[in-house]
């Protein structure tokens, strides 16, 4: 079969203009899709790799190869393979897209059971799935278009591969990117992008200019508020996604973490109202972390001031912890009327007894059993979500965490380097934590900001207590 650069088969000038005009009456491709079919047209490319977003306009594109080829080249088998047939039949058979793409004059039949469609020339387009792989061994096609490819059954490739050599046939690999690092997608991208003579393009929505700009500014706020920027990214722009489908804090932003001094700041003037607690999670062999937290039980702000990551088994003792923990919370807020409420995992029971007994300090257990660790995961978003965090950035270790908190191949979450987390959620089930402030809450902490009645010398003068008095072991900054 002759292939070309203008594409016009047996020197068939009439022929090539018939095929032209016809399928251009009704459609013109956008400037993305003429780069693909350039690349199959014009360049006589023979694997085509198309990494595209949603509304790209790939089914378009597709039909418009499909059926100029056919046209183009009486007796071509030309095939069209989604992941699954039933897929197929969706996509483009039963809206009867395929059927309605080119000019009825060109056709000579229907077969709505096969899901193929006869060419007068001899030509044929045929749709179906790569479920239906073991049907494909010694087929021999002219051309192949796979749809969706992330989702296509590898054996389908297995066992057509060797059939696409005897015809030299071109094939589409065409589809938005998956979710995983390691799907074999990606190896099929990387030599397209890398070995000669083959095609690669990255094509996001907005290459269509028929999708509305305004919407696509909303679609992109709405995942990223959402906390899944990764989803923008990968399905409208089609972007590889390290580890996106799998983070479990894919809203984490570092926007959350400010300079020490300005997250002390920031509490100063409320310091009176907010809830000081720090939790525990002991280790004698892994790491030892302590969080120290600021709960606003008004705004249900939470401020993380500081913590603790010992991973030095020598330094995993009650008195070098135990003297630590007091320094820090004594340096974050101290004072006659400083009081910090104090947990740790109840696993750890010795370590309670130790430091009632080193420090004469009560810790009171975290309750496991009443601590269903999915909901706290989910608070934890959703707190993130609201804009309800601020890290001192001393919670380096925290933040670390957190961005690097993933699930498994399996989708669970593996219990490792999560420390922290623990103390995250322990501190939120022992204040009873709710995102959502409530109107009582609301009134009252605008009475105290608002009416004058309320308001206390120490909120505006942080060198001074509530009677005027100078105060050297308040609050440092």
């Amino acid at each position: 079969m002759s292939k070309d650069p203008n594409f016009i088969p047996d020197g068939s000038l009439a022929l090539y203009e018939d095929v032209i005009s016809a399928l251009h009456v009704d459609w013109e491709p956008h400037q993305g899709q003429i780069k693909i079919g350039q690349a199959v047209f014009r360049d006589a490319i023979t694997s085509i790799f198309v990494q595209c977003g949603r509304k790209f306009g790939k089914t378009e594109i597709i039909l418009y190869i499909l059926w100029r080829w056919a046209q183009s080249n009486p007796g071509s088998s030309c095939y069209y393979i989604s992941p699954f047939q039933k897929q197929s039949k969706e996509i483009v058979w039963a809206n009867r897209r395929v059927q309605t793409f080119g000019p009825p004059r060109w056709l000579h039949s229907i077969n709505n059971t096969e899901l193929r469609l006869n060419f007068e020339n001899g030509s044929f387009i045929k749709c179906d799935g790569s479920d239906n792989f073991e049907a494909y061994r010694g087929i021999e096609p002219h051309l192949l278009i796979m749809e969706e490819y992330k989702d296509h059954r590898p054996e389908f490739m297995e066992a057509m591969r060797p059939n696409l050599s005897v015809f030299n046939a071109p094939v589409v690999y065409i589809g938005t990117p998956p979710e995983e690092d390691d799907h074999f997608y990606w190896k099929d991208a990387e030599e397209h992008k890398t070995k000669e003579g083959r095609f690669f393009y990255e094509a996001p929505t907005w290459d269509n200019p028929h999708i509305s700009k305004a919407w696509l500014e909303e679609e992109k706020k709405r995942l990223y508020d959402r906390g899944e920027g990764d989803v923008w990214e990968r399905e409208y722009g089609a972007k590889r996604v390290k580890g996106g489908a799998n983070k479990v804090f894919p809203m984490l932003s570092q926007s959350i973490v400010k300079p020490h001094d300005h997250v002390m700041n920031e509490i100063y003037k409320d310091r009176k109202k907010l809830q000081f607690i720090l939790w525990a999670d002991p280790a004698a062999a892994s790491c030892f972390a302590v969080l120290f937290v600021a709960i606003n039980p008004y705004t249900k702000k939470l401020y993380f001031l500081d913590e603790i990551y010992e991973k030095d088994q020598a330094r995993m003792t009650v008195k070098v912890i135990g003297s630590e923990i007091i320094a820090k919370r004594t340096e974050l807020y101290s004072g006659r009327d400083a009081e910090w409420r104090q947990g740790y995992d109840e696993a750890a029971t010795w370590f309670a007894s130790e430091m009632l007994d080193v420090f004469d300090e009560y810790f009171e257990p975290t309750q496991k059993m009443k601590t269903d660790k999915a909901t706290g995961l989910s608070q934890i978003k959703d707190i993130l979500l609201d804009g309800k965090a601020v890290l001192s950035d001393r919670c380096v270790n925290l933040y670390k965490e957190m961005d690097h908190y993933r699930k498994d191949k399996s989708g669970k979450i593996p219990k490792v380097n999560d420390h922290l987390i623990d103390d995250f959620r322990y501190i939120l089930h022992a204040v009873d934590y709710a995102v959502r402030e409530t109107k009582e809450d609301k009134d009252r902490d605008e009475s105290i900001e608002q009416n004058g009645r309320f308001r206390k010398i120490g909120h505006d003068f942080r060198d001074r207590d509530d009677n005027g008095f100078r105060q050297e072991d308040e609050l440092l900054s």
